[in-house]
């Protein structure tokens, strides 16, 4: 029984100690398959829309974030990822998108862009 014991709270010293502090969206922000329409698009038109809109001409070559198309290649072969999580440089005037954010684009990437 004393050994019984003494493992327990081993145990549970270990598993409390391991334990690391994440926030909801952190945890709670992991998609298996992620789609533009579900996923992807309500976020550009939250984070990203304000400033990067059809017609504006002040942003530079990504300046238009609206259609699956224009986000897929923004995502694909521009800086978006880096310029989001790397050198924190957008969403302007904005705290930066959560790490779990940044792991859905990236989740969206790596398994294909789904529609």
């Amino acid at each position: 029984m004393k050994k019984f014991k003494l493992l327990a709270a081993l145990g549970l010293i270990v598993v409390l100690g391991s334990c690391e502090s994440n926030t909801y969206d952190e945890i709670g922000g992991y998609v298996d398959n992620p789609s533009f329409e579900k996923n992807i698009k309500p976020l550009f038109d939250s984070q990203c829309t304000s400033c990067h809109f059809q017609g504006n001409t002040s942003e530079g070559d990504y300046n238009e974030y609206y259609d699956y198309a224009t986000i897929r290649e923004s995502i694909e072969f521009g800086n978006t990822i880096r310029d989001i999580d790397t050198t924190k440089t957008m969403p302007k005037g904005g705290a930066p998108l959560s790490k779990a954010k940044v792991k859905l684009l990236l989740q969206w990437k790596n398994t294909g862009f789904q529609p």
